[in-house]
């Protein structure tokens, strides 16, 4: 009648009423091998009053197939949720992420090898494969960071491996925050958060006035909304 009920337990059975009105982020999992194999993850945050009871927001459903999750996200969201118009991250976020986790690390790697102890250096074939490895993942990450915008619905893209994919509605965000170095504004790109009852979305470094035409449509649609999610 317009619910998900979840029963999950081995000794102890427990059953959870889930309500498509206090659903307030849905993520979707998923890599190359559960791809193949058709089992996705599905993780649902809902609105919760009693924060002593937070454990209890998040909700997850292991091992659905993609027909199941379309099937549960129809009922969550009353239709499908499509991926919109898309924005994407500047390059400026990739390059930080190789100086933090590669560029750093190399450093204070070659320079204790040679000014502190010289036997560090004859593992410096692991240095090349942690390199290799983490190049390659930064990589897919930011290849797969991405923010879609459709008429009802956000949908946020991340993940090297695990690509995930979490959704809300735009009638349920609560409070948008965006943030801008001043470094940034000349390159016009900043920073954008949307707070939901459940948790919060943050998109970095993406295009600054197309984030605040975003912004000024979404708030103009959430103060002339009449939903009642609560």
């Amino acid at each position: 009648k317009g619910s998900l009920m979840l029963t999950y337990g081995l000794i102890s059975t427990q059953s959870t009423i889930l309500k498509p009105e206090k659903v307030q982020i849905v993520k979707v999992s998923e890599n190359y091998f559960r791809r193949k194999l058709n089992v996705l993850e599905i993780k649902i945050r809902q609105a919760i009053s009693d924060e002593k009871k937070d454990s209890k927001s998040l909700i997850e459903i292991p091992g659905c197939n993609t027909a199941e999750r379309d099937e549960i996200l129809k009922l969550l969201f009353r239709e499908l949720p499509q991926k919109g118009e898309m924005m994407l991250p500047n390059f400026r976020r990739l390059i930080f992420s190789i100086f933090l986790i590669i560029v750093l690390p190399l450093t204070a790697f070659f320079m204790l090898g040679k000014f502190v102890s010289p036997e560090v250096l004859e593992y410096q074939n692991g240095a090349w494969i942690y390199t290799l490895l983490m190049a390659t993942l930064l990589f897919f990450g930011f290849r797969n960071y991405r923010l879609f915008v459709a008429d009802k619905h956000i949908i946020k893209q991340s993940g090297a491996w695990d690509v995930d994919q979490e959704i809300i509605q735009i009638d349920k965000i609560q409070a948008i925050t965006t943030s801008q170095l001043f470094w940034h504004k000349s390159l016009n790109i900043g920073s954008l958060t949307m707070h939901t009852a459940g948790g919060n979305i943050t998109f970095h470094l993406g295009q600054f006035d197309k984030i605040n035409e975003y912004v000024n449509r979404w708030l103009y649609e959430i103060e002339t909304s009449n939903s009642n999610w609560m």
